[in-house]
């Protein structure tokens, strides 16, 4: 039985069919022919049709199953009172037969506020034993619906601050408003069937005519949003017979993912996402994403974009019913390989998104890495709540309703954020939409505005320490004091985490940056918890931690300080290192010096990766020097590795007379011993830790 759900995902905003009540009434159809055709009309996914089937049948005919399934697509057209009164006559007459009439039954209740008694209805179909029917988990829906009548009061005494403006006539019509994004802070991008009245007839079973959904644009002008016509960039976008909208723009506005619809048979679509570039001024033809993201034979659709915070990769997020999934319509999402030009197979956003019921028309915010969806999965006020959580991929946490005024007893859609994070627009047919068939047939635009929000930041400073025994080194190379006990640690990455109370896991929420003086600054939320970690050389990252409770105005909240440890940039050149004329192996003295200098750092330090160099003056060819410079760096290396010293941890290079620091020769072109004694050398830098080694780039 295809349900409210498949209307929306294949962007068929609903067929407007003839009323053909009078006419099948008084029609010669034997009772038969009328059932057999709604049947047929529900095989090509037909609800309207067969609702005036049906409903002829059983002037002639009382059949509880003609019934019930007349009940499936009153729910499925969203005439919710009808539904829930024939779901209870069938019960009532059937009980064992059609458990779910009684399920069914209590969630239309709750489109009606009466949450006691949906919840009692809830209870008693939990008691009959009814656990999986067609593959959906009753069981574990019907303990979040009982859950969802509990809480859904209090949702309701208790709104948001938060103002819902029904967009005007000139954008809704009496078909459905869908996936509304901003194209610009003043310019929002939609689609729509644009119509008033109905639409197409069904005529013993062919269509007059197919209509075509469009994307459209409203602009904002005098303080209110007006309807603007055609997207015109669209033209490249639309293909005869099929049906698109779900529009949705990567991060930097330069390819716009959308979903186009294609019949499958007489009525039934089947939805694939292609993507467009732009073309100068233009969009280019647009391209069918593969098929490991279009999988054959299931609905792919309702795109969005996030990226991921570790690679920077562009994250398509979208619906699809394909295996692997919790049940009904899942979010999936796949990652776009710059660096292999391809996107990964599709994996599940994970239980704590995903439920046995439906989840739709994501939005991710990137800038609080938010996830917004809708469900009928999770606790809710009625039909589909929106819902927020915080994360990436597969990992979520603080998953949370967003509440009332936004979310109503009925179906509550396409949830978009303006940039200001203030306002925005979703979908909904709530009671007040604009219609030509019965009240909550058809989805509208909304906008919103939260008013009095509070505005929370944080900010703080990273620091870097230095070890005394890197100081003390450095201060004698340089011969002055080289640097205080910290330093402001510049161009250091940070990362805020919020943390879910319950499950104790974390998600990313934002990463920057330090400045020059070491300073960082997010945004945060009130009433969450958090943490923030700075990158260093020395594992684990420190941390520290800090909650939003019980806030209640805007302000900026200082942090300590984090310390981390100093990594010189520059190399440490070992004094007193000697060789025997014409050779690499150590003298004892050389040894010496190793033990109180570079073996004492590197013990102190476990986790860093140095690299040794030997340096020559230019006296003597070139490779030979080389050679000969390579061979002396081997030889510390090889000493330290006998004091103890993991491998792993050392480099040994050789650079000949390449990089002197000093004159081999005075102006005049006589010999500088001095210069000479200071370019034959042994230095050590450090290159790295033993976390990042993989990233270490040697530069000659």
């Amino acid at each position: 039985m295809k349900s409210i759900i498949t209307i929306i995902l294949f962007l068929c905003a609903v067929c407007f069919v003839q009323a053909q009540e009078s006419s099948l009434q008084n029609t010669n159809f034997s009772a038969n022919k009328l059932k057999r055709l709604g049947y047929n009309s529900l095989k090509y996914g037909d609800t309207y049709s067969a609702i005036d089937f049906f409903e002829a049948y059983s002037v002639k005919k009382n059949n509880v199953h003609v019934k019930y399934s007349l009940a499936e697509c009153y729910r499925a057209a969203r005439n919710y009172k009808a539904a829930r009164d024939l779901y209870s006559e069938v019960y009532e007459a059937k009980p064992n037969a059609y458990p779910l009439a009684l399920y069914h039954k209590a969630t239309l209740l709750k489109t009606e506020k009466r949450y006691d008694e949906a919840r009692t209805l809830f209870q008693k179909f939990r008691k009959s034993g009814a656990a999986v029917i067609g593959g959906i988990d009753y069981k574990k829906l019907t303990a979040l619906q009982i859950q969802s009548c509990d809480s859904a009061l209090n949702w309701l005494a208790n709104p948001k601050n938060a103002e819902i403006t029904h967009a005007n006539e000139s954008i809704n019509k009496a078909s459905i408003e869908f996936s509304p994004q901003y194209l610009t802070d003043s310019i929002l991008l939609f689609a729509s069937l644009r119509s008033d009245t109905i639409v197409y007839t069904v005529v013993d079973r062919e269509i007059n005519k197919m209509p075509q959904r469009e994307f459209y644009i409203a602009k904002f002008n005098n303080n209110s949003w007006e309807f603007a016509g055609e997207w015109g960039d669209a033209r490249y976008l639309t293909a005869p017979n099929e049906q698109i909208g779900n529009g949705v723009f990567s991060p930097d506005k330069r390819k716009f993912y959308f979903t186009r619809c294609v019949k499958t048979n007489r009525f039934d679509y089947e939805c694939a996402i292609y993507v467009s570039e732009k073309m100068g001024k233009t969009w280019g033809k647009p391209d069918r994403l593969p098929n490991t993201i279009n999988m054959s034979g299931y609905q792919n659709t309702q795109p969005a974009i996030g990226i991921n915070s570790k690679t920077n990769d562009e994250v398509l997020y979208f619906v699809s019913n394909r295996p692997g999934g919790k049940g009904g319509m899942d979010i999936w999402y796949s990652e776009f390989q710059k660096s292999k030009g391809e996107w990964t197979t599709p994996k599940n956003c994970g239980n704590a998104i995903n439920t046995p019921g439906d989840e739709l028309t994501p939005f991710f915010d990137m800038k609080t890495r938010t996830l917004y969806f809708s469900s009928d999965g999770l606790p809710g006020l009625g039909g589909l709540d929106i819902f927020k959580a915080t994360g990436e991929l597969g990992k979520w946490i603080a998953v949370e309703n967003v509440g009332a005024p936004i979310n109503s007893p009925f179906d509550d859609l396409y949830y978009v954020l303006h940039t200001n994070h203030k306002d925005g627009v979703f979908t909904s047919n709530r009671t007040g939409s604009v219609t030509v068939m019965h009240e909550h047939c058809c989805d509208d635009l909304y906008f919103f505005r939260y008013n009095n929000i509070i505005v929370l930041a944080v900010n703080g400073v990273v620091k870097q320490k230095i070890n005394q025994q890197v100081k003390n080194i450095l201060d004698a190379q340089l011969e002055t004091t080289f640097v205080a006990d910290t330093l402001p640690a510049a161009n250091i990455p940070v990362t805020l985490y919020m943390i879910d109370e319950q499950s104790k896991e974390k998600a990313v929420v934002a990463q920057q940056k330090t400045t020059k003086d070491g300073s960082y600054h997010f945004d945060v939320e009130v009433n969450k918890k958090y943490i923030i970690e700075a990158e260093s050389p020395r594992k684990p990252n420190p941390t520290l931690t800090f909650n939003t409770k019980n806030i209640e105005k805007s302000d900026t909240l200082p942090q300590s300080d984090i310390v981390i440890e100093y990594i010189p940039q520059i190399p440490f050149i070992i004094k007193n290192i000697y060789y025997d004329f014409d050779k690499s192996d150590l003298r004892p003295e050389s040894k010496t010096v190793i033990d109180t200098t570079l073996f004492r750092i590197l013990k102190e330090h476990p986790h860093i990766i140095v690299e040794i160099s030997s340096h020559t003056d230019s006296k003597g060819d070139h490779d030979y020097n080389m050679k000969l410079s390579q061979r002396r760096a081997e030889s510390v290396v090889d000493y330290l590795i006998k004091s103890g010293i993991d491998k792993n941890r050392l480099v040994a290079r050789g650079y000949g007379k390449t990089r002197p620091i000093a004159p081999n020769e005075n102006p005049d072109g006589s010999d500088n011993p001095e210069g000479r004694q200071k370019n034959r050398r042994t230095e050590f830098k450090i290159i790295g830790t033993i976390d990042n080694y993989e990233k270490i780039i040697y530069e000659e």
